[in-house]
């Protein structure tokens, strides 16, 4: 076997290792395989550190800082409030509440979410039929399944990682921006009607411990009414100008960039801000496995992976039959370990091997990042998970036993979806 492939399929497991055991950053577990595969020589120099300045990147980073400008107006804490006085009693609020952490989950990310959205547990008064553990849950669920449906924020970061993945496999097909939207909105509509019409009373009905949902603090209402106003316009034009790519006459990576420049020279942003926002975490995690997955291309070893999956899934299985082994194991391991990172292993592997057979990988991109977002089984499945857990006191077999379906449904409707745009027979 050739040494270039063992070291590729050697580094590839110790970055798995690094994930899983929690104990490293992300960043550091990704960047760290990338240089091991640059010291040995299996990658170039340029190979190792191309994805610094990919497109992918610096637009993922632009939106980062941009969400950070959005974060400092009042938009968030308006549209709470203002849920929170149409909430009423009974099942009502489940509904408002849910609907409103899906909505919210598109500006902010889940562990401040459920700390923001604490107001609504004080309108769960003694005589109310709804308890807030019987919410809790529930919320911050149906925000991971609705993560990156809005072409903005998060969303678009989601964007540019699947189209990084799509690179890095050697392939010239991509996403649209709203492909993570189409594929989203069926399973997601599911999980809000079993959630708010039957899963929220199987929780059990006691109170929470509020304590724990202090991450709800964030620097809403510092900018002026005029600076509002120029974030929600730019803001608005850099989405519109993705969403409309096709008749932009230059390329739209550089959209989130030019935003930023103009909220710097309008002074509702200043470098602190830039470098507070840009979660170098994530970006470093996905440069590094972007390497790797080249490291994987080049050398063959994401074919032997993808060989060797075809032979325990029977020689010469269908593409579907891949796709659900891809999907559930990725979904099964997101439960124990970051959903990102989950994404960032399974995804360029679901590429290399979809590429292998003939199939469009872009239908795995698509499955497997919404499957690694269903973390809805135990509390290690993330942190504002971890939280929800601890705040609300669930026990394990009753969170199981309203979830595990759910789990399952969604995952099918996840890969009906998927390949519902994107054939793959």
């Amino acid at each position: 076997m050739d040494t270039n492939l063992v070291i590729s399929l050697v580094v590839l497991l110790l970055v798995v290792v690094g994930f899983v055991s929690g104990k490293f950053r992300l960043g550091l577990v990704g960047m760290a395989g990338a240089i091991l595969l640059n010291l040995t020589g299996v990658l170039t120099f340029d190979q190792t550190f191309a994805y610094l300045s990919n497109g992918n990147i610096v637009m993922i980073a632009g939106m980062f800082v941009m969400s950070g400008a959005l974060a400092k107006t009042s938009l968030v804490s308006k549209m709470r409030d203002g849920l929170l006085k149409k909430a009423g009693k009974g099942s009502t609020i489940v509904w408002i509440y849910l609907i409103a952490c899906m909505v919210m989950i598109q500006f902010i990310l889940p562990t401040p979410l459920i700390g923001m959205m604490l107001p609504f547990m004080a309108v769960l008064d003694k005589d109310s039929k709804v308890k807030p553990s019987q919410i809790l849950l529930p919320g911050t669920m149906v925000a991971f399944m609705m993560q990156g449906f809005a072409p903005f924020g998060i969303g678009t970061s989601f964007w540019g990682m699947f189209n990084g993945y799509l690179e890095a496999g050697g392939t010239d097909l991509r996403l649209d921006i709203l492909d993570y939207a189409k594929v989203l909105v069926v399973p997601a509509v599911i999980a809000l009607v079993y959630l708010a019409v039957y899963g929220w009373k199987h929780f059990p009905a006691q109170d929470i411990d509020a304590e724990m949902l202090g991450g709800g603090k964030n620097q809403a209402g510092t900018l002026s009414k005029n600076q509002e106003t120029l974030v929600y316009v730019i803001f608005a034009l850099v989405v519109l100008g993705m969403v409309f790519s096709n008749v932009i006459p230059f390329d739209i990576n550089v959209l989130p960039a030019v935003g930023v420049v103009i909220m710097m020279f309008l002074n509702i942003l200043d470098l602190n801000d830039v470098k507070n926002n840009i979660n170098l975490d994530v970006c470093f995690m996905i440069v590094g496995i972007q390497a790797v997955a080249t490291a994987l291309q080049t050398t063959g070893a994401g074919t032997v992976i993808a060989n060797t999956l075809m032979t325990i899934l029977g020689g010469n299985p269908s593409g579907i039959v891949v796709l659900i082994a891809f999907y559930f194991t990725g979904a099964l391991l997101t439960q124990f370990m970051s959903n990102i990172a989950t994404m960032n292993i399974f995804c360029p592997l679901a590429v290399i091997t979809a590429l292998s057979q003939g199939l469009d990988p872009r239908a795995f991109c698509l499955a497997i990042a919404a499957g690694c977002n269903a973390a809805m089984l135990t509390p290690n499945a993330s942190p504002s998970t971890a939280v929800a857990f601890g705040a609300g006191h669930y026990k394990l077999k009753d969170v199981l036993k309203v979830n595990l379906p759910l789990w399952i449904i969604y995952g099918a409707a996840v890969m009906f979806m998927a390949n519902l745009l994107y054939p793959i027979g």
